[in-house]
């Protein structure tokens, strides 16, 4: 049965003031003489804001800078040192006050609710909304909440945790400590994982008995998949993947069978929405779910032919494409898993593979191809390094998939080198560790970005330079991404460079680990906590070569 249309609610807006140019001229006297020259208006020069966006030293120099990063041509082109730019932390609210602004409720909320719901809208919505989905996030997510409770009190709930993790992040630096079976070490949780989180988990319930009632009510599939996605958040920040993978898997199930709906009109207006603003998310969660051992059992509803349009409208559209490509990559990679060390390597699956790659190499040109258009932006540019970023992982990880040597990565060390130089410069743009959080920045995203795509570089290249500088970019990034935790991908990657680099005595790139040495694979499985400290490592090694035995052990590892 097709869902009913929600009402939908336009958000107020603010009326403005008037402007000077508005007021009421003043009026002046019509005598002459010294008395009318005097109130004569007098001629001002035309006056234009100041740039402080400059480097350092063109400051200093108090000369215009021409602002190339990270080293400015002014300088640069005279010999001289371009000390960089400096970014300047935003002005500290003195209350809480601006976290009550949010759009009008057709309810009336506690001081506790709104402020929670102030946080979402001035915090977690912006930084959830990414390059991609500020729609999504900051008009369509609170045009529901106005008339559906359980999706307003989840937001209440996710806000909370927001809260407590941006409250928890710390500056000093993740000190980790490997733990063997049979130690222990005693592990505090700090306040910000024991107080606080009960008001939350309390919404979070409220808003889960709430969707069960409007779902026994009649159908509400809309409602459903938007409050999934919302659940789904929350349990990433509380680090629980297995409710998370719940959620999804639920909410994908409603969102594949409503496509299947009835050819009414009010169906096909519900099947296009899901379709839009739906179902992209629930595909993003299946790859992250996937990446965390959680395997789909469902066809994936795009063919790899279809996975790429004739053309990219925007950079929204682009990003769907190579979830679409990397999804399917990520099926295939784990069907070869256990295949490729048994030798079960078969001529379909090299033209498996082939495809894969040949699919990812029509979408850079796509995406090419819209870089070249009028009306690309900054921001269009920054959202497409994360991207690449993305596509030339999975086009090395599908390379290597049908190969059990650990060493066929190193064909793939000119791929490392451009998804660690890409993801600099991402950083450049957004600051140090310590830039941000004096910006208070988000350290929580629903979306991939870099931490996973470096963690993979960082654990596959074994070239020590480059590998360095992933785990580098990694520890500088102070960021959950999803599940992926980037002060925990730094310390696994940094314990795994440590135990395969044993044997090795040059490490500027001229030698790199045995085949024996390496790590064939990690399984993580880490503490449930808004900032995770204790991960517990399953590491797979095959110290006689890819034709001996595994040797598997157990560490903790104990950040600190």
């Amino acid at each position: 049965m097709s869902a009913p249309k929600i009402q939908i609610l336009a958000l107020r807006k603010a009326s403005s003031s008037p402007s000077s140019s508005e007021s009421p001229p003043e009026s002046h006297d019509s005598g002459s003489g010294k008395d009318s020259g005097a109130q004569r208006e007098k001629k001002k020069r035309t006056s234009k804001p100041k740039v402080r966006s400059g480097c350092v030293t063109c400051k200093i120099r108090r000369i215009k800078c021409d602002e190339t990063k990270p080293e400015c041509n002014r300088c640069t082109s005279t010999g001289r040192k371009c000390d960089g730019y400096v970014i300047k932390p935003r002005k500290k609210r003195s209350d809480c006050q601006s976290l009550n602004k949010v759009p009008s409720l057709t309810t009336d909320i506690g001081p506790v609710e709104l402020r929670s719901l102030g946080f979402f809208h001035h915090k977690t919505a912006p930084s959830l909304s990414s390059y991609f989905d500020a729609e999504f996030w900051t008009r369509l997510v609170f045009q529901m909440s106005y008339v559906e409770p359980s999706v307003r009190h989840a937001m209440i709930a996710l806000g909370a945790l927001h809260e407590e993790r941006e409250r928890g992040v710390k500056l000093i630096p993740i000190m980790p400590q490997v733990i063997h079976p049979g130690n222990s070490v005693d592990v505090s949780l700090g306040a910000h994982d024991k107080n606080g989180t009960e008001f939350a988990l309390a919404q979070y319930n409220k808003a889960i008995a709430l969707l069960s009632k409007r779902m026994d009510a009649g159908s509400a599939i809309e409602v459903a998949l938007l409050a999934c996605i919302l659940f789904v958040c929350v349990e990433f920040l509380r680090g629980d993947s297995e409710p998370a993978v719940k959620h999804f898997r639920s909410g994908m199930g409603i969102a594949l069978n409503s496509l299947q709906a009835n050819n009414s009109r009010a169906a096909k207006e519900t099947m296009e929405r899901i379709k839009v603003y739906m179902l992209p998310f629930f595909n993003r969660i299946e790859l992250l779910a996937n990446l965390f051992g959680e395997p789909a059992t469902w066809d994936y509803q795009v063919d790899l032919p279809d996975s790429v349009p004739e053309s990219f409208h925007n950079m929204r559209e682009a990003r769907d494409s190579v979830v679409h490509i990397a999804n399917l990559s990520v099926r295939f990679i784990k069907f070869m898993k256990w295949r490729k060390y048994t030798r079960l390597v078969l001529p379909d699956h090299i033209a498996r593979q082939e495809a894969l790659l040949r699919q990812m190499d029509i979408w850079s040109d796509t995406l090419d191809k819209m870089l070249l258009g009028d009306n690309i932006t900054q921001r269009d540019l920054d959202a497409a390094k994360t991207l690449r970023i993305h596509q030339v992982v999975a086009a090395m990880w599908v390379k290597r998939c049908t190969m059990p040597e650990e060493t066929a990565n190193d064909r793939c060390i000119p791929d490392c080198e451009t998804v660690v130089s890409l993801a600099e410069a991402i950083q450049s743009i957004s600051g140090t560790r310590e830039q941000r959080l004096a910006l208070n920045a988000s350290s929580f995203l629903f979306d991939m970005e870099i931490v996973s795509p470096l963690y993979y570089v960082a654990t596959k290249c074994r070239h020590p330079q480059i590998r360095r500088r992933a785990i580098a970019v990694l520890k500088q990034t102070q960021r959950r991404e999803g599940l992926w935790d980037s002060d925990m991908a730094a310390a696994i990657a940094e314990r795994q460079m440590e135990l395969e680099e044993t044997n090795m005595t040059v490490f500027d790139g001229s030698e790199l680990p045995r085949e024996e040495d390496r790590v064939h694979n990690v399984q993580i499985t880490s503490e449930k906590s808004i900032i995770p400290k204790r991960h517990k490592l399953v590491i797979h090694t095959r110290p006689e070569g890819t034709d001996g035995p595994w040797k598997v052990w157990t560490e903790t590892l104990v950040l600190g």
